[in-house]
């Protein structure tokens, strides 16, 4: 709990409570980064603002419940009487408002407070939301026994634990999430490897069939395969659906899995019984939810799998229909082999066919190692016609001392089971090429027959990935600098410095203002370039929402040149607006346009040195024109070129000389195209650039948001 009593006249200023204070904020950032899971980061929170250099001792930390929507306490002090996950029901409490609206609520006295929970017999209370891309977590509730016992002060500290708190959870939550899909993917392997192992039809139907109720968690389910001469499914294995429907015939529409069949398209039926398409074959059975995925290999209908469940608690969603499509592609692809191998006289040349139109490199060895088929893809993929290697070796073509090792192993590995790798091969005219290798063994009846190899060759996705990866790290990498180390820390700075200057004017400290205003500006300048970087990232995830609004473009042009003509004047430049007298209105996102402008006017700023700066405003047929013009040093047309990528300046000297991050015209473009319009350029090198902005009066509708 924080308290505050009155305060008498102060004595002379110590910077020791204040350096605490910090010391104190550092540890508890500290705390929540360190944290690897969400009873770590709620305990970080709420022990690290029970720091004594920051005094608060009734404080609690609650997570929303997704499924029932009540706050469930994770973390507390000073609450003795509320247990570990006490769950608070939806709309009850005072910090059922930060939850509503998402934002912080200041109550002063509770005991006016109807809702009120009562934790203490009177206080304050402060309600600050864990709120994360829009997205309310949970809820930081701070008491005080005195009333009206917070300031201004406490809630930028409360918000920005709660901030804190809010990304380190959904990072711990994304982390979960990814190993949790990793754990559902390495099931799926394990799955498609034992698959590729069995080639008899009825075995792989109930494998297919125990495995997808498992990884589901369901109470059972059915397969059914497409007969296409009656143009029927037909259910050839079923488990625990409280009937052996094996042999049950559907016509394309009839019933949950003949919908599926018609529509190609999955299906959740929340509640089968008040379905009005099931069908009467299954009026006898015990269903509550019921989910259907279609089995296609390409866009060739092979069978139906559905998934039921008997619980009425147990409601397929969106996640269970994830896992059952990831799972029903390889389904279908095993079933297929399956009929294939059981049917191999009779489908023999539809096999023939798949192999030789495979954009695959597929070859077939026997049990010797021998060549006996392969196809136009190998062909082409390693140099040799087929007749240069049928009945030879295979890895004395394609391998080298070096390689000959791995394609060995692989081989006498894969006598017995499915082996998946990639690897390097070498071609006839002796240059290496990246592939990915699946060795397939060949079993009938029981009996190994031979080998199937497939190499794919994934020399440009290589490198594609290896240069998205590298990207991607740098981003991330600069990003997580950007953001994690400097921002949070710039924003203590900030306040620090803000609530330092005001007791310097209170106290008549005149030498101390000038410094604090130096601090406080320097750190707005680095918030603003972290900003701009969080901004780009927003942009390119499509997270920055437009929001239209009627606005006068004057008041535009006049906000923008009351905060740039500072910048300009430093330099020693002059700014010259022309526009209309009446440019008239704008129906776009007036904010989006101020930043575009400001971004456009500084940097004509920053590159020129007592020259003038030119901002033309224009109405022309539906589309507003500003020009921003600049004597500075200008571009060549090189530089011109790849001036709105993000991260790039014009080169490496100018860089070092006028600093920047190189964001600025990156994040105007985009802005610009996200609002209907676009930025050129126009340069001269030496004597100065013009940057032209045209944009639609009326902005198109925000597309919605994903």
């Amino acid at each position: 709990m924080r308290t505050t009593t009155p305060l008498t006249p102060p004595p002379a200023p110590k910077l020791d409570p204040l350096a605490h204070r910090q010391a104190a904020l550092l540890r508890l950032s500290t705390g929540i980064a360190a944290a690897h899971d969400e009873a770590a980061i709620c305990d970080a929170v709420v022990q690290g603002l029970h720091d004594e250099a920051l005094g608060y001792n009734f404080l609690g930390l609650f997570l929303l419940d997704p499924a029932t929507g009540e706050r469930v306490l994770r973390s507390s002090i000073g609450w003795s009487s509320a247990p570990k996950n006490y769950r608070v029901p939806p709309g009850a409490g005072i910090s059922a408002r930060a939850i509503a609206d998402g934002k912080l609520h200041y109550t002063a006295d509770v005991t006016r407070d109807a809702s009120y929970i009562a934790s203490l017999a009177s206080g304050s209370e402060v309600d600050v939301p864990l709120v994360v891309d829009g997205v309310t977590m949970g809820v930081l509730v701070v008491e005080s026994s005195e009333p009206d016992a917070f300031t201004s002060y406490d809630f930028e500290i409360l918000t920005a634990a709660a901030d804190q708190a809010g990304i380190a959870l959904a990072r711990t939550r994304l982390l979960a999430q990814e190993r949790r899909r990793g754990d559902e993917h390495a099931a799926l392997l394990e799955t498609m490897a034992a698959l590729v192992g069995d080639h008899e039809l009825d075995r792989v139907l109930k494998m297919v069939l125990n495995r997808a109720v498992a990884l589901l968690g369901v109470t059972g389910g059915e397969v059914a395969l497409f007969d296409e001469a009656a143009g029927e499914l037909e259910v050839l294995a079923s488990a625990n659906i409280g009937k052996d429907s094996t042999g049950t015939r559907l016509k394309i529409g009839e019933g949950a899995m003949g919908h599926v069949a018609r529509t190609r398209e999955p299906l959740i039926i929340p509640s089968y019984r008040e379905w009005i398409g099931q069908s009467a074959k299954y009026d006898d059975i015990n269903v509550n939810s019921v989910m259907v995925a279609p089995l296609l290999i390409g866009e060739r209908l092979v069978g139906v799998i559905a998934a039921l469940h008997s619980d009425p608690n147990r409601v397929f969603n969106s996640e269970d229909l994830r896992l059952l499509n990831l799972f029903a592609p390889q389904v279908a692809i095993a079933i297929e082999n399956a009929r294939l191998f059981t049917s191999v006289q009779r489908q023999q040349a539809y096999f023939e066919s798949l192999v030789r139109e495979s954009p695959v490199a597929i070859v077939a060895l026997d049990q010797r190692g021998h060549i006996t088929l392969c196809n136009p893809a190998f062909e082409k993929l390693f140099g040799y016609a087929a007749a240069e290697v049928l009945g030879r070796e295979l890895d004395p073509f394609i391998t080298t001392e070096d390689t000959r090792k791995e394609a060995v192993a692989y081989t006498q590995e894969a006598t017995d089971r499915a082996i998946h790798g990639v690897g390097r091969r070498v071609r006839k005219d002796r240059t290496m090429v990246d592939v990915e290798i699946l060795a397939v063994p060949a079993v009938v009846r029981g009996e190994r027959v031979g080998l199937m190899a497939l190499y794919h060759d994934i020399t440009e996705l290589l490198k594609a990935r290896q240069d998205a990866e590298s990207a991607d790290r740098a981003k991330s990498q600069f990003l997580a600098s950007m953001s994690h180390e400097l921002r949070t820390p710039l924003n203590a700075i900030i306040g620090y410095s803000e609530l330092l200057r005001e007791e310097a004017e209170d106290r008549s400290l005149p030498s101390f203002i000038a410094d604090l205003d130096r601090i406080r500006g320097a750190g707005r300048h680095l918030l603003m370039l972290i900003n701009d970087v969080l901004d780009l990232s927003k942009i390119e995830a499509g997270r920055v929402e437009i929001a239209p609004a009627r606005f006068a473009v004057r008041l535009v042009i006049d906000e923008v040149r009351a905060t740039v003509e500072p910048l300009v004047a430093r330099r020693g430049n002059t700014l010259e607006v022309r526009t209309p007298a009446d440019p008239g209105e704008m129906h776009s996102d007036q904010m989006r346009i101020r930043q575009v402008l400001f971004n456009l006017l500084s940097n004509a700023s920053k590159f020129t040195e007592r020259g003038t700066i030119t901002l033309d405003v224009a109405r022309e047929d539906g589309w507003m024109v500003f020009a921003v013009s600049d004597t500075g040093i200008g571009l060549t047309p090189e530089q011109a070129g790849r001036l709105f990528e993000a991260f790039v300046q014009a080169d490496a000297k100018i860089a070092q000389r006028y600093g920047g991050t190189g964001l600025g015209l990156a994040i105007s473009r985009k802005l610009c195209r996200l609002l209907g319009g676009d930025i050129a350029v126009a340069s001269d090198y030496g004597k100065g650039s013009t940057f032209t902005v045209r944009l639609p009066v009326h902005a198109p509708a925000p597309a919605e948001s994903t």
